[in-house]
Parts: C-alpha cells; sequence; structure tokens
C-alpha cells in the first residue's frame, strides 16, 4: 500500500505534466496575411465573370465544445487611450478531456497552399480580436481595431500546435482603441470600469477560380470569446 505522504509527493510531481505552458507567440513584434495567388478571370475572356461567397455562420459560445478556453491576462499599460494602440496578453488553455490542434503559423504566407492546376489556394486562420465596453449607454461590446493572427495549412500537421489536456499557450496581440466597424454603434467614452473581451475565430479559407467564376468560401472551425478583463480608459489627448 502507498503510505499518504509518498502518494501527495506523486501527485505533485505529476501536476505540472498536466497543466503548463507549451508554447508562445508575440503577434504584436511581427504576423503576415498570405496575398492572393489566384489572379481573378481575365476581362478578355469573361466580360461578365461570376464572384461567389460561401460563408457558414456559428455561435459565440463563450466555450468551444471542444474545451477550449480564452483569457486576457493582461494589458501592457495600466490604461488605454481612446484613438491609440494598446497591447495584451491572451491565454488558450485546453480545458477539455482530448488533445485539440490549434494553427500555429505567424507567416500565412509559407503556410499557404495552391492547387497543383493553379485554380485554388487554401489555408486556415485564426483571428485573435478585441472588444471593448465603456459607459453605461453601450449595449454590447464594440469590435475594436485588431491585429493579429495564426494560420495553418489544414494537410500539413507540421503547421498546427497540439494542445493536450491541461496545457495552453501565450499570445501578445495589438489592438486599437478605435471602432472596426463602418457604421459603429455609439461612441467609445472614458471610463474607469470598462471591460475587454478577446474573440477567438479560427475558419478554413479557400479561394478557387475556375474559368468565369470567381469564388470564395469560408468554413468555420470555433469561435470562443473571453470573460471580460477590467481596463480604465482615458480620452484621447487634447490637440494642441
Amino acid at each position: 500500500m502507498m503510505r499518504p505522504f509518498a502518494h501527495l509527493t506523486l501527485l505533485l510531481l505529476t501536476l505540472p505534466c498536466l497543466a503548463q505552458q507549451v508554447s508562445m507567440r508575440d503577434l504584436s513584434a511581427s504576423w503576415r496575411a498570405p496575398d492572393d495567388h489566384i489572379p481573378p478571370p481575365s476581362l478578355d475572356e469573361c466580360p461578365n465573370p461570376t464572384h461567389g461567397i460561401s460563408q457558414q455562420e456559428l455561435g459565440k459560445p463563450p466555450l468551444s465544445p471542444d474545451g477550449l478556453q480564452l483569457t486576457v491576462v493582461r494589458v501592457a499599460e495600466p490604461r488605454v487611450v481612446i484613438g491609440e494602440e494598446f497591447t495584451a496578453t491572451v491565454n488558450l488553455k485546453n480545458a477539455g478531456t482530448a488533445p485539440v490542434r490549434i494553427p500555429w503559423q505567424s507567416d500565412g504566407e509559407k503556410v499557404v497552399h495552391i492547387s497543383p492546376d493553379g485554380t485554388e489556394e487554401k489555408y486556415e486562420v485564426a483571428d485573435v480580436n478585441f472588444r471593448l465596453r465603456t459607459g453605461t449607454k453601450q449595449p454590447t461590446p464594440m469590435p475594436l481595431q485588431s491585429e493579429g493572427a495564426l494560420f495553418a495549412y489544414p494537410e500539413n500537421a507540421d503547421t498546427y500546435l497540439e494542445l493536450k489536456p491541461g496545457q495552453w499557450v501565450e499570445m501578445k496581440v495589438k489592438g486599437m482603441v478605435f471602432c472596426a466597424l463602418e457604421e459603429c454603434p455609439g461612441d467609445l467614452v472614458p471610463d474607469e470600469h470598462a471591460t475587454l473581451t478577446a474573440w477567438w475565430y479560427q475558419r478554413v479559407l479557400a479561394h478557387r477560380v475556375k474559368a468565369c467564376n470567381d469564388d470564395h468560401s469560408s468554413q468555420p472551425i470555433r469561435q470562443l470569446e473571453s470573460a471580460p478583463f477590467p481596463v480604465v480608459v482615458h480620452a484621447a489627448p487634447a490637440a494642441r
């Protein structure tokens, strides 16, 4: 029979293997989306080409079905300023019971795959975006201009990172305290009790050009949102 203290020691030695950070990406320093490599239909051969967009929508559960959890752990500065950039650190953890793979290449140009006949290109991308709620009159968090994404090619396992249960990754991502929408639902205002949330949106993008058909498609894989993180929002400095 194992003695109680021996059992406790074994448990403590096992815990770091079950819960640990396995990698880090600083997307605030460098990342690159792929270029569009498939030319559109020639206007000489196709005066009226057809353009198609196929996109399947997903809901927005706070926790993905496979157990991934997204968390804003810190913001570089103690305050954020309207109209200015900020850098936040976000953790993505596998809180489920099975391994989960995620795109893990910061340079999308190196993973995009073009078909042998040159008519299709495809890659997987996971965007990290931010949303901010300020004031008492803003019904929903406002999407902010954000910069940061990770890429993979679905048929190349080496372009992914596998998160085992209990493992997590850390990402640094830039955002700007500025509405990302053409028609904003309101205004961002100074607020000592504002909240910042991060949003992970993972999908496979494809672009196909055959004859006179030019089609783009988006196949969602997963999306999840973090719990609100408290921040202090200050007004933009007065112009001199």
